[in-house]
């Protein structure tokens, strides 16, 4: 555990903002909207801040290129997506983007008599698996790495994301890194993907998890609380130390550490496929984006409140979700950052623990 200085306004202070916060922003829910790769954890904040402060807040968990599409339009109070925006990007929109959790991404299947974690494959097969290359689930390639299985001869079925999908983003991208070779016919296409040969499109994750569960012989892949929620049987993969590896919190907090993950500042960090013992090699961090100048400052304050108060309870805001948290130190530099926003008349955003008074918060590891 550690002890960390942030700025926070004495307690009977920040009771009568509490109760008074809710007569002031009454007009309008803030409404977020974007990644479904986080969604469970924004859905269980947003029903913690509205317990706690009285104010609604509701997340759309529409897919990424939305979410992105949304706050650049202002049609939302913030964006979420899997995929970071590059500063140029982040100015030309006028954007401020900031990473809330960690968490990893699963393929799982649906084959008869094999349950999660007994199918092995490494980035080469994975690869030519949603390649179109590998068609069939007794392939001399997939017997070959798992000689304990009786592997059925039944086509394979890969079901994908129809939608904008930041999932799929990363989950292409991590086929790209590992198999380059293998995964060259998968272009990627925005939130989407072109794969060769025939695949069954879902929109959105709940659907693509129906999907392949209908389907004997299907593959699809998922955010880690789905394979979690739904007990998915997802596979072993072959991590770069030769490990085969469960998708597990451990797994994926191992990838933080080995990818030195936001260690200086908060520039995007790559987590795929990164070297180092236990760890599982599809992992991502995903990112809210909100404007950088607001033109309400009371939605602002309402929206900007919600991510401070969610930060400030450290590790506990992830526990049981299947994500991981931020690093500690992480956690601080957004909590912070969330008190420097200014309207475009230079008025600063208020949110609670702006004023001069400094306290001692205890993030929870």
């Amino acid at each position: 555990m550690k002890s960390l200085t942030i700025p926070l306004i004495p307690l009977p202070l920040a009771l009568s903002m509490l109760m008074s916060v809710p007569a002031q922003a009454q007009t309008g829910e803030v409404v977020g909207t974007g990644a479904t790769f986080p969604a469970k954890v924004y859905v269980q904040w947003a029903a913690d801040y509205a317990k706690k402060t009285g104010q609604p807040l509701t997340y759309k968990p529409t897919g990424s290129s939305a979410g992105v599409k949304g706050i650049t339009e202002r049609t939302v109070d913030f964006g979420a997506t899997d995929v970071p925006l590059s500063q140029a990007e982040l100015d030309k929109r006028g954007l401020f983007q900031f990473p809330t959790l960690v968490g990893g991404i699963v393929p799982f299947v649906n084959l008869p008599g094999i349950g999660a974690g007994e199918l092995r494959l490494n980035a080469a097969t994975l690869a030519s698996i949603w390649a179109g290359d590998i068609t069939r689930w007794n392939d001399s390639a997939l017997r070959a790495l798992n000689p304990g299985l009786t592997l059925p001869h039944l086509p394979i079925q890969r079901v994908v994301r129809s939608d904008g999908s930041g999932t799929t983003t990363v989950f292409v991208d991590y086929l790209r890194t590992a198999a380059p070779s293998q995964a060259a016919a998968i272009v990627p296409d925005g939130g989407r993907a072109q794969w060769p040969g025939d695949t069954l499109g879902a929109d959105g994750s709940s659907k693509l998890v129906a999907a392949v569960k209908a389907t004997p012989g299907a593959i699809g892949y998922v955010s880690s609380d789905y394979a979690i929620r739904d007990n998915l049987s997802g596979v072993a993969l072959l991590n770069r130390r030769g490990e085969y590896v469960q998708p597990t919190l451990s797994a994926f907090k191992a990838a933080i550490v080995a990818g030195a993950l936001f260690k200086s500042q908060l520039e995007p960090t790559s987590l795929l496929n990164v070297d180092g013992v236990g760890v599982w090699p599809i992992v991502t961090a995903t990112y809210v984006l909100v404007s950088r100048e607001p033109e309400s400052l009371e939605r602002s304050s309402r929206t900007l409140n919600f991510f401070y108060q969610s930060f400030l309870l450290g590790d506990r805001a992830v526990a049981g979700t299947g994500f991981a948290p931020l690093p500690i130190t992480t956690q601080a530099r957004i909590v912070r950052l969330l008190t420097t926003f200014k309207t475009p008349s230079g008025k600063a955003v208020p949110v609670m623990g702006t004023s001069s008074a400094k306290s001692t918060v205890v993030m929870q590891r």
